[in-house]
């Protein structure tokens, strides 16, 4: 971390935000920013439940990261910035304390308006961060979420088919089933009917053969 950063985070950061609380420099340029758009929350999943967000000093070097890398030449905001950050120490209200801050900022030839100008220009250079950052986290939604509704609706879209599919063929299994039954049925009558042919036949054919073999004994018989 390079010394100038550092500085950053002194004239920002009062207390490690990684407990969630935002120190009172920060609160005050807040409200000094307070007519700048916030960056807008990702929309969470409908059933999943996302915590508030919090500062994170992992956040915190990267956007005074961009600020260090676009550092301004001369006396700009962060100098006034860093003014207001020493005064804060002492007994005064904002306004003296601002007052006294700009005093020093204006020996060097620096106006409100520069003052009110190098503070946009650097609240742009976070916004483009926050523009960056957004559309990583989008890549990130789109590859890591995204892609998987998109697999989850086309396995619904599967299942639902292979359950119509299913169905269709439990409705076709138990047509095969009710055909097979009525065959089955039709066979025990084909058998029933055939076999009493037989029967009948062959109890004709005992009872001619029979009448016929007692002719032929009697014929043997009485005819010598």
């Amino acid at each position: 971390m390079s010394d100038f950063l550092k500085k950053l985070k002194g004239i920002f950061i009062v207390e490690s935000p990684t407990d969630g609380q935002a120190t009172e420099a920060d609160a005050t340029a807040k409200s000094e920013t307070s007519g700048s758009k916030p960056a807008p929350a990702p929309t969470p999943t409908p059933t999943v439940s996302v915590p508030a967000g919090k500062a994170s000093e992992k956040f915190y070097d990267i956007l005074l990261g961009a600020m260090e890398t676009n550092n301004q030449e001369g006396f700009d905001y962060l100098e006034y910035k860093k003014s207001l950050q020493t005064l804060a120490k002492m007994p005064m209200d904002e306004q003296t304390r601002y007052l006294s801050a700009f005093a020093a900022a204006q020996a060097m030839g620096v106006t409100p308006q520069k003052l009110s100008e190098s503070a946009g220009f650097y609240l742009k250079v976070l916004q483009s961060e926050d523009t960056k950052f957004q559309e990583s986290v989008n890549t990130q939604r789109q590859k890591q979420i995204g892609n998987k509704e998109k697999a989850i609706a086309d396995m619904e879209a599967t299942i639902k088919a292979k359950g119509e599919q299913i169905a269709r063929l439990t409705e076709e299994i138990q047509a095969h089933q009710n055909d097979m039954e009525q065959m089955k049925a039709e066979i025990s009558d084909a058998v029933v009917k055939i076999e009493t042919t037989l029967s009948d036949f062959h109890a004709t054919y005992e009872e001619l053969t029979g009448q016929i073999g007692k002719d032929m004994e009697n014929i043997s018989k009485y005819l010598k």
